[in-house]
């Protein structure tokens, strides 16, 4: 009896001491494919189209877009830094792969309350070579003019001297603004002041006012026909000579797409 007692016993601490079986492992989700776009401050329109609709539609990758000008993206592509960049300008002889995305403009911002609503390209070569220095020479106010530049390294900077100021160069009293989100700032704030940006970033600005250029004002429409003078690509410049592969691609392939395109010409015009 006292041996059925123990047995019994032993039994009930063996079944108390018993772990439920651990439940089945799930699968694990592969972690996100990040791509590290370099994007110049004057194309920042395009950062929150992109993340409504194809970082939304496509959860295996994550975006990861970082800002500044033209120089310093291209100093991180050579790093190794970047998978990609969106920038305006390419350099001479550069052989990596590239493909226009987008038309914009290079565009010339004044304060609203300037009465100037056009200007020549001739009239803006004399304003930033120094040569005009008051706006009353152009039919406004009689104000000195307040000229603002963007800094070294500034793809808008280098539009500027290849498609303005052709030999000549920008006034070296010219107030140097870093970044396209200062330059705006700068205009807004000072009624006397001019400055450049490009048409998509400009267009977002209600504190500043674009001047129409020749009589043609900078739109989505008028960069896509390519009938505004200063119409410039966005280019998608890869970190090789060879066409980008597998998520890169993909992303690449949708810019170019009429779904991407369609987000794209929201603010920009459409390369296809």
């Amino acid at each position: 009896m006292k041996h059925l007692l123990w047995l019994w016993l032993l039994l009930a601490l063996a079944a108390c001491s018993a772990q439920p079986a651990p439940p089945p492992a799930l699968p694990v989700a592969p972690a996100p494919t990040l791509l590290q776009i370099g994007i110049v401050s004057s194309a920042a329109p395009l950062i929150p189209l992109i993340e409504a609709t194809y970082v939304q539609q496509n959860p295996q990758v994550s975006l990861q877009f970082v800002q500044a000008n033209s120089a310093a993206l291209l100093a991180d592509l050579d790093s190794g830094l970047l998978d990609a960049v969106l920038l305006h300008t390419i350099p001479a002889g550069d052989r990596r792969y590239f493909n226009p995305v987008a038309l914009d403009g290079l565009v010339f911002i004044v304060h609203p309350e300037n009465p100037i609503a056009n200007l020549t390209i001739a009239e803006v070569q004399a304003i930033f070579n120094g040569r005009i220095t008051n706006w009353q020479s152009l039919g406004g106010a009689n104000l000195p003019i307040v000229l603002l530049s963007r800094e070294q390294g500034s793809g808008l900077r280098t539009l500027l001297r290849q498609h303005i100021m052709a030999e000549q160069r920008i006034d070296p009293n010219a107030l140097l603004q870093t970044g396209d989100e200062a330059m705006g700032t700068a205009v807004a704030n000072t009624p006397a002041a001019i400055g450049y940006s490009s048409m998509s970033s400009a267009s977002q600005n209600t504190g500043v006012k674009m001047v129409t250029v020749d009589g043609r004002s900078a739109t989505p429409r008028t960069t896509a026909d390519q009938t505004y003078p200063l119409t410039t690509p966005l280019y998608f410049l890869a970190a090789t000579e060879d066409e980008p592969t597998g998520e890169l691609r993909a992303f690449l392939a949708w810019l170019q797409s009429d779904e991407g395109q369609a987000v794209v010409g929201v603010v920009y015009g459409r390369v296809r």
